[in-house]
């Protein structure tokens, strides 16, 4: 919650400085509420069923569809660019399974201290950076407060742990990021739709690679939370080996040691994103390339 209050005061603030119209700001709060609903019951409770919490997420999309304008308009494909022109149904579908997805994305994440966080703002910067570029000041304040709100929030959580995302400050997190990467492809053509994916790879790739891992591999719903996500293993097979012979170390130690390691891995598609953010052809190859990298490392950890 602290890093949710801080966003909205910044939020407030640069609109109050004329920076992001304030009619903007309020129908995109709106837009959050359901799922901001859905995460402080799930931190408070806990008993909310996946579907639900999916809604939730779905629904928080569909207003951010209906309320902001966001689309997607253009993948760079051939065919597919020419059908979202002719049906933008399509494209308002596609936005809202995206953005809807992408609160789970970064939840799925969110497993050791430091981890969601910091790869939340490496993104952020990353769409700042881009938002700059391209001179659109609107996009760039608002990834900037999110930035700010998550340095602070990360002074207490890492390597402590002393606060915690929670449910409500991922699906934050995802639902933002989303609206603002595809914003910025929506607004801009010279950036290419597939930064977006680039620069939002590592929580996605968990996800998508989450779903199938659990519904074709283990035939179990493939929204059923479990222990076997690439930080799991990071944890087990190389932070906590390289510990075992230190045992001043302590579990908040060890879990803190854990996240530099996933850094790395979401820098490997952040910083190309940021690199070559105009070119399609850079960019696709590099999502290939991180997925490829990933299931090679997940694989070997596995063992």
């Amino acid at each position: 919650m602290a890093m949710v209050l801080g966003w909205v005061a910044g939020v407030m603030l640069i609109g109050a400085a004329g920076y992001s119209p304030e009619a903007f700001n309020v129908r995109i709060g709106l837009a959050a509420l359901p799922l901001l609903a859905v995460g402080v019951w799930e931190d408070l409770r806990r008993h909310l069923a996946p579907l639900l919490r999916a809604a939730a997420t779905l629904l928080s999309a569909a207003l951010a569809v209906w309320l902001c304008g966001v689309s997607v308009t253009r993948l760079d494909l051939p065919g597919v660019d020419a059908a979202l022109q002719h049906w933008p149904w399509l494209g308002w579908v596609a936005a809202t399974i995206a953005i809807g997805a992408m609160p789970h994305a970064v939840n799925m994440i969110d497993g050791f201290h430091g981890l969601a966080g910091t790869v939340g703002a490496m993104i952020l910067a990353a769409i700042a950076y881009v938002a700059f570029k391209v001179n659109d000041a609107q996009i760039m304040a608002l990834a900037g407060v999110g930035f700010g709100a998550l340095l602070g929030f990360l002074f207490w959580n890492w390597p402590r742990g002393q606060i915690f995302l929670g449910d409500t400050g991922a699906y934050l997190l995802g639902f933002a990021v989303a609206v603002l990467a595809a914003l910025l492809v929506q607004r801009h053509p010279q950036v290419s739709p597939w930064f977006a994916l680039l620069v939002l790879m590592y929580p996605t790739w968990e996800l998508l690679f989450s779903l199938w891992r659990r519904r074709m591999l283990r035939g179990r719903p493939g929204m059923r939370a479990d222990s076997l996500h690439l930080h799991h293993l990071v944890y087990r097979r190389i932070t906590h080996a390289l510990q075992l012979d230190e045992p001043g170390h302590h579990r908040t130690t060890l879990n803190a040691y854990t996240a530099p390691y996933l850094w790395s891995l979401a820098a490997f598609s952040i910083v190309p994103a940021v690199l070559w953010w105009n070119s399609t052809a850079i960019l696709a190859s590099w999502c290939l390339l991180f997925a490829l990298a990933y299931v090679v490392a997940y694989r070997r950890l596995l063992r």
